[in-house]
């Protein structure tokens, strides 16, 4: 597990960078708005996106799936997503209150649910081989391709549309060579792929609401400028927790899954350590030199979001310390506690946005902080309950991040005054 979620990581770390490079260049070039605009397609597609592979990713990562029924599946469900978010675009848009070209913007990021569904069995049957070396050069390539596409198109004079063309464009390159590495496919059993896949989608949509939640709220209350803003301020104080904690379901999962008893909380509390390690200290670093960073890299631009990643960063060192408590429930078959954890912070975090937009984007961002460390206790107390996860072992797991996210910030701070 550990040499999977190194590569997965390396590739995690390529995209971050990617992603912080492309944004530096596009910050330039376009304002608020556009950034908006390019959200709002994000929140969207995010969301309809759960159901393009019909939970295929997950499910043939398992042994024994019939591989060409779990191709199938989900070809047909990322089309047929990508059809019905074409045909409600419209209405999707008047969500938004109507932002001139979102309706097209929502038909071009449509196009990337059918190549999300074409990618998804490959990407599972590199998962349950182990591949995580050759997923991790499908998931750079992406990030790579979708960072200088966009700065090209934006460069080019296309905004908005840059943006959501160069993720579509990526999003097939990336799945072309997913199905170019991936094992060949392998007979097995088709029971009960679609009923399992029907809960995969549920829960993703819970996670989905809850991941998107802020900025559609945000979006729709406070309009594109506001959201475009918020969206800026996410981008980076969200970068490492983005990236480094979906490597827990693609690397871990088919891990722990077959593990048991003490190894399986050995096993979570290691990628409990990995992850704390990874997030915690960048996110603390950030929240230190935010002002002036900001400031360096984007002079006289930007800075009415400075409080709000600050506040995100503490959000995001929250959630780097709970790690995923969700995947240890998976690996030990409890899909009804994931699925209500996911439904209760759904609830909470619409909630605590809708009081937040009160208080503009900055409210939003503090709300979203206390949230994330409430989640972080009642993650580690359910974890605690289910499957025995020693709180005193979860402390010593997080201990490193925690105190290099310390000196990292102080260090930071003392540096700058």
């Amino acid at each position: 597990m550990r040499e999977g979620v190194a590569w997965l990581l390396a590739a995690r770390a390529l995209t971050v960078l990617a992603q912080l490079g492309a944004l530096l260049v596009v910050a330039y070039h376009i304002g608020p708005s556009d950034l908006g605009l390019a959200g709002m397609v994000a929140v969207v597609v995010g969301v309809v996106g759960v159901a393009a592979d019909f939970g295929v990713e997950t499910l043939a990562a398992r042994p024994g799936v019939d591989d060409t029924r779990a191709t199938w599946i989900s070809v047909r469900a990322g089309l047929g997503c990508a059809i019905t978010l074409g045909l409600l675009a419209p209405a999707v848009s008047r969500v938004f209150r109507s932002p001139e070209g979102l309706t097209f913007l929502l038909g071009t990021g449509a196009a990337g649910l059918i190549f999300t569904g074409f990618a998804a069995p490959a990407r599972a049957r590199l998962r349950r081989a182990l591949q995580f070396r050759r997923l991790a050069l499908a998931d750079a390539l992406r990030a790579l391709v979708a960072g200088g596409g966009a700065v090209g198109l934006v460069l080019g004079g296309y905004g908005a549309f840059g943006l959501v063309a160069a993720d579509v464009v990526a999003g097939a390159v990336a799945a072309v060579l997913a199905w170019l590495l991936a094992p060949a496919l392998k007979g097995g059993s088709r029971d009960g792929l679609a009923a399992d896949g029907l809960r995969v989608v549920g829960t993703r949509l819970f996670d989905a609401c809850f991941a998107q939640a802020d900025r559609f709220l945000v979006g729709g209350r406070l309009g594109p400028a506001d959201l475009g803003l918020y969206g800026f301020a996410w981008r980076h104080a969200m970068l490492p927790l983005q990236h480094f904690l979906p490597v827990a379901d693609q690397a871990a999962l088919p891990a722990l899954a077959r593990l048991q008893g003490e190894a399986l909380v050995r096993g979570y509390l290691t990628l409990t350590r990995i992850l704390a390690v990874a997030i915690v200290p960048f996110a603390a670093l950030l929240w230190a030199i935010a002002p002036w960073l900001i400031e360096a890299l984007y002079p006289g631009r930007w800075q009415e979001a400075v409080p709000a990643v600050r506040a995100l960063c503490v959000a995001a060192a929250a959630a780097g310390l709970n790690s995923d408590p969700g995947i240890l429930w998976l690996s030990l078959g409890l899909t009804r506690l994931r699925l209500w954890w996911s439904a209760a912070n759904l609830l909470v975090v619409v909630f605590v946005v809708w009081a937040g937009t009160r208080h503009g984007i900055t409210g939003v961002a503090y709300a979203l902080a206390g949230r994330s460390l409430l989640a972080t206790v009642a993650g580690q107390v359910a974890s605690r309950r289910v499957a025995g996860v020693p709180h005193l072992a979860y402390v010593r797991a997080v201990a490193p991040g925690a105190a290099a996210g310390a000196l990292v910030a102080g260090a930071s701070l003392l540096l700058g005054a």
